[in-house]
């Protein structure tokens, strides 16, 4: 198949390697840190990390290899500028939107600065499970 035919490409990829979307240990650690934030030990979250950028690093080399295979090898280099910035952008504001959540918690909550810290970590949990659901299910639908 000729490198220039993105759409027939993605389509066979997607479901050869649809999975890599969202990988099971990445799933699970959002799980994990959705249902227990306020119930977690120290050593606990840092393997629960540890498993989710696991899931991170298995992804992001899978989707980057899958997305330039797509282009021609004189688009190449830009197009690994262009998902290099891409993900530094969604990693910037994904940071900035779980601070303000966690933020917004300690500001308008009751409760010592742990317990409200506690409860806006584990609604930002909340709100990047939803955002990796989203997307999961996005990729499924527009990558036939």
């Amino acid at each position: 198949m000729p490198r220039h035919q993105p759409s027939a490409y993605l389509s066979h990829t997607a479901r050869r390697e649809g999975w890599l979307a969202l990988p099971p240990c990445r799933w699970v650690a959002l799980l994990i840190f959705t249902l227990a934030a306020r119930h977690l030990a120290n050593p606990f979250i840092a393997t629960v990390y540890v498993l989710y950028m696991a899931g991170m690093g298995t992804c992001m080399g899978s989707v980057m290899t899958s997305t330039l295979r797509t282009l021609a090898d004189n688009q190449q280099t830009e197009g690994n500028a262009i998902l290099n910035t891409l993900q530094q952008f969604a990693g910037a504001v994904g940071t900035s939107l779980s601070a303000v959540v966690v933020a917004q918690s300690q500001t308008y909550l009751a409760g010592s600065q742990a317990y409200t810290t506690a409860v806006g970590t584990q609604n930002a949990s909340i709100m990047l499970t939803v955002f990796a659901t989203v997307i999961w299910f996005s990729y499924f639908k527009v990558v036939k």
